[in-house]
């Protein structure tokens, strides 16, 4: 099974649902011998998570910590059927990084609309605002997965497997409807990254759960943007091209 080195979903406690320090964090993943980490604590429309400018402030963060490079992110919060997200154009220009998925949050709404969902994913792309979008396979939010990946590659957004939903313990069911996902992006050819969404510090860099079905399927490497800091690269580097446009 390859190791994949590069953690591009990464939690710390000024969520208070996590349970590790950005020290701690950095701590596990230089042992474990991670070349990147990226930091992404929730947007501020979730209800545990910190001011706004704890994210706008990541700036002062060294690039290298521990031999380990930690990129500055965020998990925004997917707002309206409109694709707007609870981090503002500003902040989201600091940052390395940007992940934006689905939370049952109040000022969405209802979660369980298959057409609203899946416009406010491909509103959210078309705006060239998010890089990844994560966590799609979780059956609370249906989806048009079709239409949704055929965007994702017009738009070069990468989509997320995300090992915690495969776990069995929170968004259960997602493993279908993730594998229905990596089927239809291999088809596409659209970029994937896998991600540990980790809470706590022994979790980074595990992804063993989404390594077996990325395998499942022979999901090409070449499309994996975490499968090695040349193609982590190039796509942070294409992805800074396309906002830029914006």
């Amino acid at each position: 099974m390859k190791e994949y080195k590069i953690d591009l979903h990464v939690h710390t406690n000024v969520n208070p649902h996590a349970f590790s320090t950005l020290e701690e964090n950095v701590r596990a993943a230089s042992k474990k011998g991670m070349k990147v980490i990226a930091i992404t604590n929730h947007g501020p429309e979730l209800q545990d998570t910190p001011h706004w400018w704890h994210l706008s402030n990541m700036v002062i963060l060294p690039e290298i910590i521990e031999d380990v490079r930690v990129l500055k992110g965020v998990e925004a919060n997917i707002l309206n059927e409109n694709g707007d997200i609870d981090v503002s154009d500003k902040i989201c220009h600091k940052l390395d990084i940007v992940l934006a998925g689905f939370h049952a949050i109040d000022r969405y709404g209802e979660i369980g609309i298959r057409e609203k969902n899946t416009n406010a994913v491909i509103n959210l792309m078309k705006k060239q605002k998010a890089d990844i979008i994560v966590h799609l396979g979780n059956p609370i939010f249906p989806i048009d997965y079709e239409k949704v990946v055929e965007v994702a590659k017009q738009q070069n957004i990468a989509l997320e497997v995300n090992n915690t939903s495969l776990n069995g313990k929170t968004r259960i069911g997602s493993e279908k409807n993730c594998k229905i996902l990596l089927e239809l992006a291999k088809k596409k050819g659209c970029y994937i990254s896998l991600g540990t969404d980790s809470h706590y510090s022994g979790q980074i860099g595990v992804f063993d759960k989404a390594i077996k079905l990325i395998e499942s399927v022979d999901y090409p490497e070449e499309l994996i943007i975490n499968s090695s800091i040349e193609q982590l690269e190039k796509f942070l580097e294409l992805r800074k091209t396309l906002k830029h446009k914006i």
